[in-house]
């Protein structure tokens, strides 16, 4: 009986549709490192209370913008070359690999002078330090190889890649909340450090067992540096425009301010996960239809998804509004102010799924000058107006920031999109 028995419709799609399997893989992973990212965001806030955690988040603040900058781009440069048949997946990991042992340790450099400068703790340059090795040049490496299997279009490595750094991270926040009395910034900031170089020397070993040792070019670097460079400006913007509320209010209102707001704004992004899963595997498709048609082609690549998405942000805004008052049960007393924050934050996922959807099109058609410039307004947009709102509004300043720049990115995006479509018929006509 059961040698007779036959796939169902859905099986039979995963075996036979490549698209259709790495987007499972995709979503599988995406959802699995939520829930790992979840438990992790549990157990830290849990051990380390609004105050330390504002402290984490200050600083993870300021070395998020410097992550983009290790390795100039190079990681997304190899998936939009690897997938267009232009370049070998050893030599773009070696590539990445040399330019972002530089760049990774410059950064590293210029955010322990900005810690320093702008968050007055004692012990805030240690932080960065230690922060700053394990995400900028650690966590670098890791996101690098699993950039060239997006490229390759085996999904199913850079799943195991991205889970296993936040297996491992888990594993060690685990010991912190059971291992230490009273847990501070300063310990996880070690922990922190020690899973990043195991994932990253496991990732490195493994990487090099499927791809072959990973070779260097100086030329290819130098060809394709200028476009990496567009892209670390559009991940770095968006990490400032999503993180600069979080530095301010640590500077302006109070760490544990900027704790419960973190708390809030990370249960949002995360909340935000089914949409990017699947946004993340159609990296190479978006890229690969961008060369044969245009904006045209990169549109029609995620035009599906944005429909899902705005029926899924609806839904989940009604979830958001209901579930946020659970929030101090949760993590503890001291987010008190989080269940207000999250409910003020249920519309953010519109925003957020709309850029990045609009973002990857105009990306996937080689209009990366256009977007990068846009991120970079709107990061200043956001730093602005956080300065601005953050002293008199408090964290209602910060949401305000984080709407109206969110907004402006998704306008200007859009009109660019309409401008681009509108240049492409004109010259097809032609």
């Amino acid at each position: 009986m059961l040698s007779t028995m036959r796939p169902g419709p859905l099986l039979q799609r995963l075996r036979s549709d490549p698209a259709s399997r790495n987007s499972a893989y995709m979503i599988g992973s995406q959802v699995s490192i939520a829930v790992l990212q979840g438990l992790l965001f549990i157990l830290l806030a849990s051990a380390l209370g609004a105050h330390e955690f504002g402290r984490v988040a200050s600083v993870i603040a300021i070395t998020s913008v410097f992550l983009p900058f290790a390795g100039m781009g190079l990681g997304n440069v190899a998936i939009m070359r690897i997938s267009r048949g232009q370049a070998h997946a050893a030599m773009s990991l070696g590539n990445g690999l040399a330019v972002t042992a530089v760049t990774g340790t410059l950064g590293v450099l210029v955010a322990m002078l900005i810690g320093e400068a702008f968050l007055h703790e004692r012990g805030t340059w240690l932080l960065v330090l230690l922060f700053g090795i394990s995400e900028i040049l650690m966590t670098k490496v890791v996101d690098l190889a699993a950039h060239v299997f997006l490229g390759l279009e085996r999904q199913g490595v850079t799943a195991l890649f991205y889970n296993l750094l936040m297996v491992v991270r888990l594993v060690f926040a685990g010991a912190l909340f059971w291992g230490f009395t009273t847990p501070t910034a300063l310990h996880w900031a070690e922990l922190h450090l020690a899973a990043g170089v195991l994932s990253a020397v496991v990732v490195l070993f493994y990487s090099v067992r499927l791809l072959g040792r990973p070779r260097t070019g100086y030329q290819t670097v130098r060809n394709d540096i200028g476009k990496g460079f567009l892209f670390s400006v559009v991940i770095a913007a968006r990490s400032v425009h999503t993180d600069a509320d979080k530095a301010v209010l640590a500077r302006i209102a109070s760490e544990a301010t900027a704790g419960a707001y973190t708390a809030a704004f990370r249960l949002v992004y995360m909340a935000c996960t089914p949409i990017t899963a699947v946004l993340l595997s159609l990296q190479a498709r978006i890229f690969r239809r961008g060369d044969q048609r245009g904006l045209e082609g990169s549109l029609t690549a995620v035009r599906r998804l944005v429909l899902i998405g705005g029926v899924y942000c609806m839904l989940l805004a009604v979830a958001i509004y209901a579930v946020a008052p659970a929030v101090p049960w949760l993590l503890g007393d001291s987010f008190d102010l989080s269940p207000d924050i999250l409910r003020s934050m249920c519309l953010l996922p519109f925003l957020v799924i709309a850029q990045a959807a609009a973002s990857d099109a105009l990306n996937g058609a080689d209009a990366q000058r256009r977007v990068s410039t846009l991120h970079t307004l709107t990061a200043g947009l956001s730093v602005v107006l956080n300065l601005l709102l953050v002293p008199g509004h408090g964290w209602q300043g910060a949401v305000m920031a984080a709407y109206a720049s969110q907004g402006f990115l998704v306008a200007g995006l859009v009109l660019t999109i309409l401008l681009g479509l509108q240049a492409q018929r004109k010259a097809r006509a032609a």
